[in-house]
């Protein structure tokens, strides 16, 4: 049992739509408490953790990074993060990286796998162009999103690593559900990556702040509201996803999060 949030755009500014910026703060408290109050294995929130200011400036885009993982790391266990393109607004990767640890990741990392209780957990960074340039200080246009070749690799490689069943995380899409503007370029190479292993059960995903679910070849693609989304803590974000022996899925969600059942 993990549990899950996305799409949090912490930072000091005016409401945008309904984009309540200064509202992530209490609304992310909000989910780490609940979290502690259950037994789960980690905490993984899946991009956009931030955001900046409507005229961007460095430090304070810094600070609402670090004022935002002070209340996230209050979680008592494994924290995870995965990257957003609004992460490397006004900022680079590696100050993101360094300033939102990853248990037992190393902080020179954007993605990474790791193992908890019988299970493979795999953290994909679609935060690169098509010609493979990372993100960086907002050098990139949102629709711009690729997996590189070299993580591809690494992907393959990590897969045949072990024989437990996987569970994906990402911001971007990997199914093109509703709009392939939203989604990772070479997303169907992707997806192919991960039919072939036989062994992922789902892919769980951001960036469209809204619930979105398909299905693929036998994989699950289940993309998660977003917590900056809504005025009060009515729409507030947050569920927790339970893995069942059998290799099922089952998400309790609480607030605007709705529950869903994902057989095998």
């Amino acid at each position: 049992r993990f549990g899950m949030l996305s799409d949090v755009h912490n930072a000091d500014r005016e409401p945008a739509g309904i984009r309540y910026y200064r509202q992530s703060l209490a609304k992310v408290k909000e989910c780490i408490d609940r979290m502690n109050q259950e037994k789960l294995d980690f905490v993984i929130e899946l991009g956009d953790f931030k955001d900046q200011d409507a005229v961007p400036n460095e430090a304070n885009t810094l600070k609402y990074l670090t004022d935002i993982e002070s209340v996230f790391q209050k979680f008592d266990g494994p924290t995870y993060h995965v990257l957003g393109n609004h992460d490397m607004d006004g900022i680079s990767k590696q100050q993101f990286l360094e300033r939102a640890g990853n248990t037992g990741i190393s902080p020179t990392q954007s993605y990474y796998s790791f193992n908890r209780n019988r299970l493979h957990f795999i953290v994909l960074d679609g935060n690169f162009t098509k010609d493979g340039i990372a993100y960086d200080h907002g050098n990139f246009h949102w629709e711009d999103t690729s997996i590189p070749s070299v993580q591809l690799d690494w992907l393959k490689d990590d897969l045949k690593s072990n024989k437990l069943p996987v569970i994906v995380f990402i911001h971007q899409m990997l199914d093109e559900s509703k709009n392939v503007k939203q989604a990772v370029q070479n997303a169907p190479e992707v997806r192919h990556i991960l039919e072939h292993s036989g062994r992922v059960l789902g892919v769980f995903q951001g960036h469209v702040h809204e619930e979105r679910y398909n299905r693929i070849n036998g994989i699950h693609y289940f993309s998660v509201n977003a917590v900056v989304d809504g005025d009060g803590p009515e729409n507030n974000a947050y569920m927790i996803v339970e893995v069942f022996k059998d290799g099922s899925l089952k998400i309790d969600g609480f607030r605007r999060a709705t529950d869903h059942e994902m057989k095998i």
